[in-house]
């Protein structure tokens, strides 16, 4: 009766994420039959038979792999400004010693979850305008106004502030478990403070630092908001080449297509580093 009752209880614990899976499946596989059919010239009607034209064609357009490689550079860029700014703003935050610092430290992480994609995107506008306050700061100071909008300077600035918040929380959690004492015996041994960074702090945050750019990677990979509001349509990612193609022609079979294409390569490139991040925690430990 009692093991009876245990797995009933996993049944219902279970089954939230089970529907939210199934959703997620429904979702997928409409889009791959969509993707196999074909628009109606002039028309918004889908036809049939299915077939794999829509991924020919696109699989042999400069314009589908540009999209793929612009997406990639510009995630690897935000994913690198994320370790840069991020790795000591979470060093900070697990090591120091003033309870103060660290409240308010994690009051602006906070802040900036509860604060909307496009409240930011907006707020940015305003912020990287060719009259916002950076302009006339430089301005003030005599400088000449710099571009920051309608380009992939104001994007990634906007994504990094995005991603930065997910970066620092979960790198933090991995730097707090590394033991202080460990980083003390090293310098007490001799050790300078850059010799302690590298040979003691560094390979034991690397499972750390693996999955905070993992997920900063997954996340920048699929953003449309910051590239379509900031870009100005100039910054052409997947996302924004997906919803192009919808709203200028109403094809979706072919957008349904990128999509897919999109999915399978971020897939296996996910895998890829999935597997990496095991060999680097393997070696740490």
């Amino acid at each position: 009766m009692a093991e009876r009752m245990r797995h009933a209880a996993w049944i219902a614990l279970a089954l939230p994420a089970l529907l939210v899976v199934l959703l997620f499946a429904v979702v997928l596989f409409s889009f791959a039959s969509v993707s196999l059919l074909h628009i109606q010239p002039g028309g918004a009607v889908f036809l049939g038979p299915p077939d794999l034209r829509n991924y020919a064609r696109l699989l042999g357009s400069a314009d589908a792999w540009r999209y793929i490689l612009d997406t990639l550079r510009l995630s690897l860029i935000v994913t690198l400004g994320s370790l840069l700014a991020g790795y000591p703003l979470a060093w900070l935050l697990a090591r120091t010693r003033s309870a103060a610092l660290r409240r308010a430290i994690l009051f602006s992480l906070m802040a900036a979850f509860f604060s909307g994609g496009v409240t930011r995107a907006y707020a940015w506008l305003l912020i990287l305008g060719n009259s916002g306050l950076a302009n006339q700061a430089l301005r003030a100071l005599g400088l000449p106004r710099l571009a920051l909008i309608n380009n992939e300077t104001g994007v990634v600035i906007a994504m990094l502030n995005f991603v930065l918040p997910f970066f620092v929380l979960t790198l933090f959690g991995g730097l707090r478990a590394i033991p202080v004492s460990l980083a003390h015996a090293a310098r007490n041994l001799g050790a300078s403070p850059l010799r302690t960074f590298l040979h003691v702090t560094l390979p034991l945050a690397v499972p750390a630092i693996a999955a905070s750019t993992f997920l900063c990677f997954a996340l920048s990979l699929g953003a449309f908001l910051f590239p379509q509001m900031l870009g100005g349509g100039r910054v052409q990612v997947m996302a924004t080449a997906i919803y192009d193609r919808i709203q200028t022609s109403y094809d979706i079979p072919a957008a349904a297509a990128l999509a897919m294409i999109f999915l399978g390569c971020m897939v296996a490139l996910l895998l890829v580093l999935a597997a990496g991040r095991r060999v680097l925690r393997g070696r740490a430990a």
